[in-house]
């Protein structure tokens, strides 16, 4: 109950909650003066008249808390004598004057077909009870009906969900082929092979997403995807509802599941193994594009990497460019400088050497490090390359400037080795 909307009292009401919640009016004072007679009677109504307006149902008087008696008792200037439980006979008619002063209908076989209605109309979307029970609540107050005992809303809501999803288990059931039901069936059996899944597979967590982690996720999802698409068995039932049947079987054991009766059994392991899919599908490719990241990352740290190396070679060439840059101020003719140009070059190994120097500096001396992926990407290639034939991985911007990358540098792969 404490889980529902079903409303009850607070044992302590502060002295706040008594005066806006308990507080009678003067129109609900006259009302009470001409419907009771005695001091006895007038209590009982006005105690049983503001219960009513706080829960929507008529309490036990006995289970009416003390404070808000004595706050009511007080309003009414009576004694501490007075008592505020009526006889039966007096309760039955005041409670037939209160739902008349109120409109508001008695719970009968209208509100509960009313109910009824309302609850199997959410069991398709929702599974908690007490979620169901606060549905049939809302209808019975949106339709001034007076709210029955929590028992007999909490069997209503567990009948009605009962029927709802009996049909729907069926239903799914029947759906699934021969060889679909056998495979779901083989998921509980004890000792089953290693190239078959089973109940455990299904509920294993993913790991890290090391090289070894992401090759045996990638086998458990080809063992998964071997049942074909779940989804299209379940696109009759709401996302919530298979979500709940999911998290059920998750926890149940082998031994439970053999007592449960076949349709609800098969379409519980049905939700557990979409679930799966999607979930393994979903691991596998955030460890695709983890494992993406490392590699762009890898790249870039190599690109810094090679700028250190090369920080001696650009200063040695600025060196050069210094000394033919200072020839060319003096004042000779052309040919000497050509002579003392070509003296520097000879000094420094040759134009040839300067010049395949100045190319390497040129290739590192931006922040592109595409072409440095392919070294890190190599060791991968076989792992990556079958996830996305087996996740049907659409290219983004950055995988299309991946692949475009480790194009250019297969093409060029010796080189790099080499360098």
């Amino acid at each position: 109950m404490e889980r529902t909307a079903y409303p009850q009292f607070n044992q302590y009401p502060t002295a706040k909650e008594l005066a806006e919640l308990y507080t009678p009016t003067k129109e609900e004072i006259q009302f009470v003066n001409a419907k009771a007679h005695g001091n006895n009677g007038r209590l009982s109504l006005l105690v049983m008249l503001k219960a009513f307006q706080r829960l929507g149902y008529f309490p036990h008087p006995d289970f009416v808390p003390l404070p808000i008696i004595n706050h009511l008792r007080s309003i009414l200037k009576l004694s501490a004598k007075v008592s505020a439980i009526p006889s039966l006979r007096s309760r039955r008619r005041y409670t037939e004057a209160i739902r008349a002063y109120l409109g508001v209908k008695p719970y009968d076989n209208v509100a509960q077909e009313r109910a009824a209605k309302a609850i199997a109309v959410a069991a398709s979307v929702k599974d908690h009870p007490a979620d169901l029970i606060n549905v049939a609540i809302e209808e019975l107050v949106k339709e001034r009906y007076e709210l029955p005992a929590f028992s007999t809303i909490d069997r209503l809501a567990g009948n009605v969900r009962s029927i709802t999803n009996t049909r729907l288990f069926q239903r799914v059931c029947a759906g699934t082929t021969k060889t679909e039901q056998a495979y779901l069936d083989q998921l509980i059996l004890p000792g089953s092979q290693q190239s078959i899944a089973t109940l455990n597979l299904l509920k294993s967590p993913p790991k890290s997403a090391t090289l070894s982690h992401m090759q045996e996720l990638l086998v458990k999802f080809n063992q998964l995807m071997s049942f074909g698409d779940a989804k299209r068995l379940l696109s009759g039932i709401a996302s919530s509802k298979v979500k709940f049947f999911a998290a059920l079987a998750k926890a149940l054991d082998i031994s439970e599941f053999q007592d449960i009766k076949l349709p609800k059994r098969r379409t519980l392991l049905l939700c557990l193994l979409y679930q799966a899919q999607v979930k393994t599908r979903d691991h596998l490719v955030e460890m695709f594009l983890k494992r993406l990241q490392t590699i762009h990352n890898n790249a870039k740290a190599k690109l810094v990497e090679l700028r250190e190396l090369h920080l001696a070679q650009t200063e040695a060439l600025l060196r050069v460019l210094a000394q033919i840059l200072s020839v060319s101020n003096e004042n000779i003719d052309d040919a000497a400088l050509g002579q003392q140009v070509q003296s520097v070059f000879t000094c420094h190994g040759g134009p040839q050497l300067l010049l395949e120097q100045c190319e390497e500096i040129a290739a590192y001396n931006s922040d592109n490090h595409l072409p440095l992926l392919w070294q890190f990407y190599s060791r991968y290639r076989k792992l990556l390359f079958g996830l996305v034939r087996s996740l049907d991985i659409r290219s983004t911007t950055q995988d299309q400037s991946l692949m475009s990358a480790l194009t250019v540098g297969a093409s060029n792969k010796k080189r790099f080795d080499q360098q």
